[in-house]
């Protein structure tokens, strides 16, 4: 067994899942149908598992993996979909090692099953940045699953589905939500992007660095992260601005910052932010006003950026704005 990254991404699973799919790689996928009580792991979380073993992901936070996997290659080798639960009895606390007292329930699906996977599907429109509800409907016999199967793929918000991840009402099919990931585009390869750039890759976000200075923005500053070197109204065109993307303008520089924030309050992101104290942001308002925005556009933007938590060079203006980014994401204001 190989435990790699514990990464809990959707799309860093994907990516993976898919990769070995298309090296012929046998490997299965183990999803959570259900929780009760304490469990570490939401309903639709999985984990990626190939037949020797290796696995990404997480479906209790480490305390069932190890059980999972065994199960997982079990089916790979059957060729057959089954259903497992871990509870809170204290066999299974001490024999297991669901510390936490919660029950969950996991779906394993094989690659090598005749009815195909459902990962490559599920990729290709998250790099499309697709949102998308999966449904599975399931033939069962006790615990053994004869058969899974796969329904359209139904775009979010269909007027039947909504947003959501988990049985639906007549608890006859599974619907499991995969959402393009959020995303940050930050205007500037300042050292404050550094820092940014490395807290936002450890969690849920892409990040794309946008400065036409090839100084400042180059991947040996940036070495995850996507650079783009142009200016900030020809990348934004090239990006797409969408209601998963957040835009962080970090110059200080009129010639750089002031276009983006300008096109950036007309789209429907998620979140803009600029820094800069209250004198550069009022003298910011007035250039943005001259230019045709209206108040009520100005006051979407997050300046000065990030939470109040007094924070002090880029290491902890960064942790301001992450935090503050999560909790615009979540849906708090």
């Amino acid at each position: 067994m190989t435990i790699g990254s514990m990464s809990f991404r959707d799309r860093d699973l994907l990516e993976t899942a898919n990769g070995w799919a298309d090296s012929a790689v046998d490997f299965a996928t183990a999803t959570v149908l259900s929780t009760w009580g304490s469990a570490p792991r939401d309903v639709g979380s999985f984990m990626i598992i190939n037949r020797s073993g290796e696995f990404y992901g997480s479906v209790s936070g480490g305390c069932v993996e190890n059980a999972v996997v065994v199960a997982a290659q079990h089916s790979i080798e059957t060729k057959c979909s089954s259903l497992i639960e871990f509870g809170v009895s204290d066999e299974d606390v001490i024999g297991i090692g669901l510390a936490c007292g919660g029950q969950i329930q996991i779906l394993i699906e094989p690659s090598t099953s005749d009815q195909g996977h459902w990962v490559p599907q599920a990729f290709t429109r998250m790099e499309k940045r697709e949102r998308s509800t999966l449904i599975r409907t399931f033939n069962l016999s006790g615990k053994n699953i004869n058969s899974v199967a796969y329904a359209s793929w139904l775009p979010v918000g269909d007027p039947g589905l909504g947003t959501i991840t988990g049985f639906d009402k007549s608890g006859g099919a599974f619907l499991q939500t995969f959402s393009a990931h959020k995303r940050v585009v930050i205007i500037g390869g300042v050292h404050i992007a550094q820092a940014l750039v490395e807290s936002l890759n450890s969690l849920d976000f892409e990040t794309i660095i946008v400065d036409p200075r090839t100084l400042w923005a180059n991947p040996e500053r940036f070495p995850n992260t996507k650079v783009i070197n142009a200016w900030p109204e020809d990348a934004l065109s090239e990006i797409g601005i969408d209601k998963d993307t957040a835009i962080v303008a970090l110059t200080h520089d009129p010639k750089f910052d002031d276009k983006a924030i300008s096109i950036s309050l007309r789209s429907n992101a998620f979140y803009v932010g600029a820094l800069g104290g209250s004198k550069s942001a009022a003298a910011r308002r007035e250039r943005l006003i001259a230019e045709g925005l209206t108040s009520a556009e100005l006051d979407k933007l997050r300046t000065p950026i990030g939470l109040s938590i007094g924070a002090k060079g880029p290491a902890e203006i960064a942790v301001s704005v992450v935090a503050q980014l999560i909790q615009i994401s979540r849906g708090e204001k």
